[in-house]
């Protein structure tokens, strides 16, 4: 009796990312005088120089190897052992894991790091098309390179034919983005394969909103240039104008918006005119550019109050100090004249 011939290599299974799957079958070498087969399976050391190292030893004739580098070459070979000794070594076999498969997660952090090349190469190499996959708060590749002024990476997802108009859960898209942040290079390029200026989201706000909220000047005038409807409105009712106003925003971005034509009695649905809202806030210098470009002192909300009122009300000093003394003056200049709906006294003789 002897110890068991040299054994064939093992044979490759189900290779994945992270693992491998070696199996062997080595019935023609069963010997039941020699007592039970042990198997031993080695895998060369990172430092080839150090050998192989045991990585496997028992009685199966399978296992799958866990924990492995994704991309990675390894290699094996089997050794057999019965009651009187040890086989020659196998002939080596070389494995190599698999990559892991590119996802989403992938291309929308290379767009976030501005890494072109990855995010190109993602895009060339990936099996999906992950072009337009959303990240956990839906927005696409392009929304968050829009968002970040990122052009050479929009442009590359052009390319690779996005969509321009996708739009996420709550309607905003990647126009909106772009003008939230003032990135007017980025909205030109978005316009010029496509994407729309007047699109709304869900609570009705279009780009001229998001570039107010974000007070850029610049792409305020460019959407205006480009036939935007300076009082257009959101659900609420709110123009451009009185959204600035509503949240204590830029008397440059006002300026704008008043000079291409914004109506400054506009009112939402509410009846609250941006002359209000800026009283709410306290912004006299707001205040005082509406009230030298029209706004009326004397319009009321749909509970009878003024913006005076809202100044007083909310302890804005010098506002409701700036329109009382207007108001007090226009209430001086029209003193001792007659009201013209009054007919006039007529003096009556006896004939």
């Amino acid at each position: 009796m002897s110890a068991p011939d040299k054994p064939a290599p093992p044979v490759v299974g189900k290779v994945m990312p992270n693992s491998i799957e070696l199996y062997w079958n080595q019935e023609s070498t069963e010997d039941t005088s020699g007592g039970r087969l042990q198997y031993c399976i080695q895998e060369e050391e990172e430092d080839a120089r150090k050998g192989f190292g045991n990585v496997y030893n028992g009685f199966a004739k399978s296992n799958v190897f866990k924990g492995l580098d994704e991309n990675k070459t390894y290699r094996y070979r089997l050794r057999i052992s019965n009651d009187h000794g040890h086989s020659p070594w196998s002939q080596v076999i070389t494995v190599t894991t698999t990559k892991i498969p590119l996802c989403g997660y992938d291309l929308h952090r290379a767009v976030l790091n501005w890494e072109v090349e990855k995010v190109q190469a993602i895009l060339e190499e990936s099996v999906e098309n992950l072009v337009d996959s959303p990240d956990a708060f839906g927005m696409s590749p392009l929304m968050v390179a829009a968002q970040k002024g990122y052009t050479s990476i929009v442009s590359l997802l052009i390319e690779h034919n996005a969509d321009v108009n996708y739009s996420n859960a709550s309607g905003k898209n990647s126009m909106m983005m772009a003008c939230f942040g003032g990135h007017l290079k980025v909205a030109h390029q978005l316009f010029e394969h496509g994407a729309s200026v007047d699109t709304r989201d869900k609570g009705g706000s279009c780009c001229i909103h998001w570039a107010v909220d974000g007070g850029k000047t610049g792409c305020i005038q460019w959407l205006l240039d480009n036939g935007i409807n300076v009082d257009v409105e959101d659900d609420s009712g709110c123009s451009p104008l009185i959204r600035l106003a509503s949240m204590n925003g830029s008397v440059d971005v006002a300026r704008i918006l008043v000079e291409n034509g914004a109506d400054v009695n506009k009112v939402d649905k509410f009846r609250k005119s941006s002359l209000m809202a800026a009283a709410v806030n306290g912004n006299l210098a707001l205040v005082e550019l509406l009230v030298e470009n029209g706004a009326n002192l004397h319009a009321e909300n749909e509970y009878g109050k003024t913006a005076v009122d809202f100044a007083e009300s909310f302890g804005r000093k010098e506002v409701a100090a700036y329109l009382t003394s207007l108001m007090q003056g226009s209430s001086a200049d029209g003193e001792g004249e007659k009201d013209p709906t009054e007919p006039e006294d007529v003096e009556l003789s006896d004939n």
